[in-house]
């Protein structure tokens, strides 16, 4: 059984793993890169919903309220 090789004497498989590798790398930078800013990003957006909770209640157990029929 033989294998396949190029004009340099090596079988041509070398530019397949450079670039699996390659992507690789790329994929676990992105993944450092936006995993963090993911995580804060989640606890600002807890922290918005919170105090838009909080103002919701409030608004809805103290002011006038628009559906009260006071006179004709």
């Amino acid at each position: 059984m033989t294998t396949p090789t190029n004009s340099t004497g090596t079988t041509g498989t070398g530019f397949g793993f450079w670039k699996i590798l390659g992507i690789i790398a790329v994929v676990l930078l992105a993944l450092a890169i936006v995993g963090p800013l993911l995580k804060g990003l989640f606890w600002i957006a807890l922290f918005g919903l919170a105090i838009y909770g909080g103002y919701m209640l409030y608004r809805s157990k103290s002011g006038r309220h628009q559906n009260s029929s006071s006179s004709l």
